[in-house]
């Protein structure tokens, strides 16, 4: 753990940060981004902000998004490829320094099982928009629980983080009362 704390310093915090806004940004407005894809399918927007998928809600995606809109959506992945990594950095770095653990804990690394199942997510996505016409069930049902997955330890991990602020912020008025 003593290698996290010297590595999520503040400075590095704030470069996390501003990655994370910049391919955000990237993602929604760049060349084939969120946008575009929008503007292409009619206002539909990408599979990977739904809560879970199902073969009918895929397909009429996919046929909203015309082929103009699946080239976009599978360049598009690229970023997407990148973005869990941003994320998965700044909410550990986050965790890391609200939590301050002084040996191994399970918390801080919770960010990257929401990201590991980001990737089996736009694996399956990939996939699935690669096989389109066809789509099997089974794919888009691996990438619904992927999906799922994801959202649960993203909302978890945020969970974690308001846990820990609000027990720090409760210590430290317990130790300022104390001192007056």
């Amino acid at each position: 753990m003593k290698k996290l704390k010297s590595f999520f310093t503040n400075t590095v915090l704030i470069i996390i940060f501003i990655s994370f806004i910049g391919v955000n940004l990237w993602m929604q407005f760049g060349v084939g981004g969120i946008s575009d894809i929008k503007y292409v399918s009619g206002g539909k927007t990408i599979p990977d902000i739904n809560l879970y998928q199902t073969v009918d809600n895929l397909s009429e995606t996919l046929t909203a998004f015309g082929a103009q809109g699946r080239v976009y959506y599978l360049r598009y992945q690229f970023r997407d490829f990148i973005y869990p990594i941003t994320y998965g950095l700044l909410l550990m770095g986050l965790l890391y320094r609200m939590i301050k653990p002084r040996s191994i804990n399970f918390w801080v690394f919770l960010p990257w099982i929401a990201v590991g199942f980001d990737f089996i997510e736009n694996y399956y996505l990939r996939v699935i928009f690669y096989d389109y016409p066809e789509i099997y069930s089974s794919k888009v049902a691996i990438a619904s629980w992927a999906t799922s997955l994801k959202w649960f330890f993203i909302l978890f991990s945020i969970l974690i983080f308001l846990l820990a602020y609000i027990k720090r912020r409760r210590k430290n008025i317990a130790l300022e009362s104390k001192t007056v």
